[in-house]
């Protein structure tokens, strides 16, 4: 292939084209295999922790749509320590636009077997709702939490957050030491965090089809783009992506990983073997047999799996 300086001047520039719509191939799932069977055992696995786990449904944390959760209780016999037990908070993905906390309720039996409770968030979607509004409602629904911890025997020293892909960016939201002193939350919320898939730069998603849909402005990439301001994590985190996903994700990750190193916090940054976009969640996250699993329930402080 002819350089740029010998290419006749007719010659269309594969490489610009191809840097043109880089954005568009870094936020589409074509790259997954078995997309469906993926698709297929999430829906089966959200529909049985529904079913057979301990769930106070739809409960709403704030007025307005979009503002429920669904809360999974450990029984008494599982409930860690006699204090409370503790709580992860989990925001689904779904480019900030679609999906719902029923679906990603299979995040729950492994935890609640150990003795966590798991609250699973909805939240206002885009674009009827502009980012801000997002943040918001996932900031109200953890000082929910906390305010009701007494109420569901949770400690409520021990609430900890995760999400995945835009759930991922709205940990990192949560886990801002500026924003939590500003919003009057107490020191000590949230205990920890672990972030799946985010995305912390929003430009290369502006830049993207997914703001065909999103409509994010200029503004709102800088305000929510913690890797675009000054940013402290509030508390240890896990920054973990499926070694399998798209090379943005990659990069997001490590560079946000590497922001809150250089800010002083503890970060675990991980790769998961084998995992994408999708089974990083269901498959490491959601199963007591995989590392990340036991990760975060020892950040939690809770027994190993047997």
């Amino acid at each position: 292939m002819p350089s740029s300086a010998t290419a006749p001047s007719h010659a269309p520039d594969a490489t610009a084209a191809l840097e043109r719509n880089a954005p568009d191939a870094q936020f589409r799932l074509d790259r997954i295999t078995d997309l469906d069977g993926l698709m297929r055992r999430r829906a089966q696995a959200a529909q049985h922790a529904l079913t057979h786990t301990p769930c106070l449904r739809a409960l709403r944390y704030a007025p307005g749509d979009g503002h429920t959760l669904n809360l999974f209780l450990p029984e008494a016999s599982a409930a860690a320590g006699t204090v409370g037990t503790p709580l992860l908070m989990f925001i689904h993905g779904g480019f900030w636009r679609s999906l719902d906390a029923d679906l990603f309720s299979f995040i729950a039996p492994g935890f609640v077997a150990a003795g966590a409770a798991v609250a699973v968030i909805d939240y206002p979607l885009m674009p009827a709702a502009r980012m801000a509004d997002v943040v918001d409602a996932c900031f109200a629904a953890l000082s929910f939490l906390h305010r009701a911890a007494g109420d569901h025997r949770i400690d409520a020293k021990r609430i900890h957050v995760s999400g995945n892909s835009a759930g991922g960016h709205l940990v990192a939201e949560l886990m801002d030491a500026a924003q939590l002193r500003r919003r009057g939350l107490p020191a000590g919320l949230p205990a920890g965090g672990c972030a799946l898939s985010g995305l912390y730069d929003l430009e290369p998603v502006r830049q993207s089809f997914q703001n065909g849909f999103l409509g994010l402005t200029p503004q709102e990439v800088a305000e929510f783009s913690p890797l675009r301001r000054p940013y402290t994590p509030a508390a240890p985190l896990i920054a973990t992506v499926g070694a399998l996903e798209m090379e943005e994700f990659l990069r997001q990750n490590q560079a946000y990983a590497q922001r809150c190193e250089a800010a002083g916090q503890p970060v675990q940054h991980r790769q998961e073997p084998g995992m994408d976009h999708l089974s990083v969640v269901l498959d490491a996250l959601a199963d007591p047999r995989q590392a990340l699993h036991r990760q975060v329930r020892a950040m939690m402080g809770l027994p190993d799996p047997a």
